[in-house]
């Protein structure tokens, strides 16, 4: 294997539109292989992708990943994250005990008395304050199954809406977006339009970096004969810029801006799809009043591009007959993002490019299993899409979990991450209960979030594998295990679903006689890693 360091992408397999991407294992060990013992299916959970891996055991240890060629999402590719991340896993620094804080510092104890004192205080909390005085922040990081486990007990067990996760940093706006323009949350297509395609459309997303083997089976395309079009958005002259036929530079927050231009112009040319846009969707002559304002004159003086450069970008667009757009931080991360992230779905929608093979639009994840905090419930909203301010909806979910209607909370909408800790500093939350992620180091007026995670009156939990900023501030902190150390499912950007099996005990577990013997010990779907109490 060639130095993947220096080398991200790998060697070129090359294929035209209808083609089958070639097949291309990677595989780093630690080990000769003769000296594996036995690979174990898993997938690779350090970027959106989703990657199908095998992990190699040996003496109750990973020494190693390969690709799994059969896997339609990576074809046996892995990007260097997913060859070389694993490692973490044998860290030193992995957290092995719980820890509780005794007279201000943090003491490791056995696993009863950990729990018996967030037991202690979460009865109390209830019992003197109410379920609104509960609240959780989750990840991007877990399987399904612990995300549902989560929803289930906090919104259907306690009662609370207080329930978000990290994912809301990033990936927020995807969601909104697909919901408004569809209706639903999770992406319309397959990662293997881009094996159908003939044009792509890349806005705000640096796939040569952010998703390497995607970009590989872009980069293959683009080699390939009957080479498609490609139109990157990007400040900056990235290295998916640069392979770009039109890169438009745009002024950084001026997504909106270019985007009414390329849509000006699509309808201008009647480059759009009349009989698709009069069945399928509704709003196109109000989209079309908006856009008219937006010549690429007016869009070139806002975005600092040049004009012809957008009409060049539309003629790409227009002329193509199966378009794949793509949107991830570029968008999420800059001025009205949601409204960037739609119009980028009005673009394939006026053009008719939804719902048939190589014609799709991907509002794509930051995070590995950020698809499942939504399909789960585990943020802003209820467990399979369902709407909280649809009755129907909440009446299903109060029968699939045997509880009364009221006990659901549903009278506004879920509490967003920030309006969480908000309650914490005014003190109507007393008990928060953090798994996987570490809000001192990335959420907003990190003083502030500090400042919050040590007040007095705040009793905090925090499962994670490693020693964090955030665990540094907690009352308890509960060792966690990550992926290979535990089996579950999780849903990758295009609704992939992997299950990932356990390859190796978690650090400072006691043996047991099967590697699936054990659950969570918390009832609240952290991933402790530890025996049933």
């Amino acid at each position: 294997m060639a130095d993947r360091i220096a080398d991200v992408w790998g060697a070129r397999t090359p294929f035209g539109p209808g083609g089958s991407w070639p097949e291309r294992v990677d595989e780093h060990l630690t080990v000769p292989r003769e000296d594996v013992q036995r690979w174990v299916p898993s997938a690779c959970v350090l970027c959106s992708n989703g990657c199908g891996v095998d992990i190699a055991v040996a003496d109750g240890r990973m020494v190693g990943v390969r690709g799994r060629a059969e896997d339609r999402v990576n074809r046996g590719r892995l990007g260097p994250k997913g060859l070389f991340g694993w490692q973490a896993t044998h860290s030193e620094d992995r957290l092995t005990r719980p820890l509780v804080r005794v007279d201000g510092e943090l003491r490791p104890t056995d696993w009863d008395t950990a729990m018996d004192a967030v037991v202690r205080r979460s009865r109390q909390v209830l019992a003197e304050h109410g379920p609104l005085a509960m609240g959780f922040y989750t990840s991007g990081q877990l399987f399904a199954e612990e995300y549902y486990a989560q929803a289930k007990i906090v919104r259907g067990g306690i009662g609370t809406p207080h329930l978000d996760g990290n994912t809301r940093l990033c990936t927020a706006t995807a969601e909104w977006a697909l919901v408004e323009s569809f209706g639903s949350d999770g992406d319309p297509g397959s990662y293997t339009d881009i094996d159908e395609c003939d044009a792509l459309l890349l806005v705000g997303h640096n796939v040569a970096e952010t998703q390497t083997v995607l970009w590989s089976r872009m980069l293959d395309r683009l080699h390939g004969p009957d080479r498609p079009g490609l139109v990157v958005i990007d400040p900056r002259r990235t290295p998916t810029a640069r392979e770009a036929d039109v890169h438009l530079a745009v002024r950084p927050g001026t997504n909106v801006a270019v985007l009414n231009a390329l849509l000006h112009e699509l309808i201008a040319h009647d480059r759009i799809d009349r009989d698709f846009l009069a069945a399928h969707t509704t709003g196109f002559d109000a989209l079309a009043e908006v856009v008219a304002d937006y010549p690429p004159e007016r869009a070139a003086e806002v975005c600092d591009v040049p004009a012809e450069s957008i009409r060049r970008a539309a003629r790409v667009i227009g002329d193509c007959e199966r378009l794949v757009s793509t949107v991830l931080q570029g968008v999420y991360q800059s001025h009205q993002a949601t409204a960037a992230a739609v119009q980028v779905n009005n673009i394939n929608l006026v053009r008719g490019m939804i719902g048939r093979p190589g014609a799709s639009v991907f509002q794509m994840n930051g995070q590995p299993t950020a698809e499942n905090t939504r399909e789960t419930g585990a943020d802003g909203t209820l467990p399979a899409y369902l709407n909280w301010q649809n009755d129907a909806h909440v009446r299903r979910l109060a029968e699939v979990w045997n509880v009364e209607v009221p006990r659901i909370p549903h009278w506004g909408p879920p509490t967003h991450a920030m309006e969480i800790f908000r309650h914490c500093e005014q003190g109507t939350i007393r008990f928060l209960w953090i798994t996987g992620t570490n809000p001192a180091v990335s959420l907003p007026e990190l003083r502030r979030i500090r400042s919050i995670c040590a007040r007095d009156g705040l009793f905090l939990v925090v499962s994670d594998a490693f020693p964090t900023e955030t665990t540094e501030l907690a009352d308890v902190v509960l060792p966690a295990a990550l992926w290979g150390e535990k089996t579950g499912c999780f849903t990758n950007a295009d609704r992939t679903v992997h299950l990932s099996e356990q390859a190796i005990e978690p650090p400072g577990r006691p043996a047991a006689t099967s590697p699936r013997c054990w659950t969570t010990p918390t009832g609240w779907g952290s991933p402790t890693g530890t025996a049933p109490r």
